[in-house]
């Protein structure tokens, strides 16, 4: 029933496709770009998406002493997260020009999140664009209210809604959910999904009739493959040895086996095609399909997971209270070779964390959780500094799972749960979200109930229309299902 605006041809004409777009008296802009070659040596698709939200949007100093705007915050991250996400998988695959696509807050009216519209706008600023892209999308922020469900509810209605749903879609499929509820059925959470996608399909049938007025022809592109000659030779000397080596026990033994066959075969193919040819990033793209072949084969083909279990088992879980003398409450929750060391603690009022809300909405927290992951936790090592976007990224996504259960009716602590990653081989969120829950009620917080959080993943095999022709749901993921399924968790 609210009228979503998309514009372009006046705004940033020098990009490679820029819109606004206005919700209410809420616009952003909406530029990409995409640099016309690939960095030498380039080996991945670098993607940068920025979202910015401006003060003087919404008439407004920033703080601080030099009244200008600084880092990002966690919102405006936390955006950038949201509208990279679904536009991620749609550029070519084998692609590797640098891309950036930046979101900016022109106009906020407090009511309407500009978030949804940074989705939208970076959907049809591609669009419009040279920017080879498998668009368009559409996106929804979906409430609930008395039981109905309401397309972009305002800062005022979600005050009242049990749902909280941001859903992105094509004309037929799901590309992204997330969101959180005050516990919600799983008819109810289907029914939300369909509506959802439903409300998706005007906004795309207006990026396709914008594109056909003002788009520009896509660029001719040069995607950096494997030749298939190396491809076969290398899959013809690797051999059958990859499936024992997957199935080796233990993360760090089986990326060894692995890497050992690599190594020996990415030396014979230098030998017969020359360094010229097989340069590294020839050897890794190779061995990334080979194994990503063996992984979807082992799970679609045998029926066998890289840890040897079967498909309805979960890793060995162990969970300890109290290991820490100081804190308030601690947690130690193990699920295979996934560690985290939760810590609760408890505060005033004094303590709530407040800040800027330029676009509307609260402007202040009494539960928080800090999500950290140190490079020793996946044996690495790597640049040490404060928490990225994905840090940022993992723990709003555990402190919404367990925020709807934290007593709120005259209590009057300020919580504050930190999750430390000792040890990672998938969904160390989630074990975020019981090592939390373990810290909590160790505290002595009177939580409603207990939550528990668990990856889920799907191992899909698509036919040449792109339909899934069969497909296998594995349950807490580790790190090579995940990479080499392309599992969405």
């Amino acid at each position: 029933e609210k009228q979503i605006i998309i514009e372009t041809g006046k705004l940033a004409k020098q990009a490679d496709g820029a819109v606004t777009v206005r919700l209410g008296e809420t616009i952003v802009i909406v530029a990409a770009v995409a640099a016309t070659k690939a960095k030498e040596g380039q080996d991945f698709f670098p993607l940068t998406v920025d979202y910015r939200e401006k003060a003087a949007a919404a008439g407004k100093f920033p703080g601080g002493y030099f009244k200008r705007e600084g880092r990002p915050t966690e919102k405006e991250i936390l955006t950038c997260r949201l509208t990279d996400r679904p536009i991620r998988p749609l550029f070519p695959k084998g692609w590797y020009n640098e891309v950036q696509v930046q979101t900016v807050v022109l106009s906020a009216d407090g009511e309407n999140d500009p978030d949804i519209l940074s989705i939208v706008g970076a959907s049809a600023a591609l669009m419009v664009s040279d920017i080879p892209w498998d668009g368009p999308l559409g996106a929804v922020r979906v409430g609930r209210i008395g039981g109905k469900f309401i397309a972009n509810p305002t800062h005022a209605e979600m005050a009242d809604s049990d749902l909280d749903l941001v859903y992105v879609g094509n004309a037929n499929d799901i590309v992204m959910y997330e969101g959180a509820a005050k516990e919600i059925s799983e008819a109810d959470f289907n029914a939300a999904l369909k509506f959802g996608h439903e409300c998706c399909q005007p906004m795309i049938a207006a990026q396709k009739e914008l594109a056909v007025k003002a788009g520009k022809k896509k660029r001719e592109i040069t995607l950096n493959i494997v030749p298939d000659e190396i491809l076969q030779e290398a899959k013809k000397l690797a051999g059958d040895r990859f499936v024992p080596a997957l199935l080796t026990p233990g993360k760090l033994a089986r990326e060894a086996a692995c890497k050992a066959i690599q190594d020996e075969v990415g030396a014979k193919l230098v030998e017969k095609f020359g360094a010229e040819k097989v340069t590294d990033f020839v050897v890794n793209d190779a061995f990334y399909y080979i194994q990503k072949e063996a992984v979807r084969g082992l799970i679609l083909n045998t029926g066998k997971r890289l840890d040897g279990r079967t498909f309805d088992v979960v890793r060995p879980i162990s969970c300890e209270v109290g290991i820490l003398p100081r804190a308030h409450g601690s947690a130690l929750f193990s699920r295979g070779e996934t560690q985290a060391v939760t810590l609760a603690t408890l505060g005033t009022g004094d303590d709530t964390q407040e800040f800027d809300s330029y676009t509307g909405g609260e402007n202040e927290k009494k539960f928080i959780l800090h999500y950290n992951f140190p490079n020793f936790s996946v044996g690495e090592t790597g640049r040490i500094s404060g928490p990225g976007r994905r840090e940022i990224g993992h723990g709003a996504l555990a402190e919404r799972s367990l925020e709807p259960m934290i007593p709120t009716a005259n209590y009057p602590y300020t919580i504050r749960v930190t999750s430390e990653i000792m040890e990672s081989n998938g969904s160390t969120s989630m074990a975020s979200v019981c090592g939390g829950t373990l810290a909590l009620m160790d505290a002595g917080v009177p939580m409603i109930r207990p939550v528990a959080g668990i990856s889920v993943g799907i191992c899909a095999e698509h036919a040449a229309s792109k339909k899934i022709s069969r497909s296998q749901l594995l349950t807490d993921i580790i790190g090579w299902e995940a990479h080499y399924c392309a599992m969405g968790c």
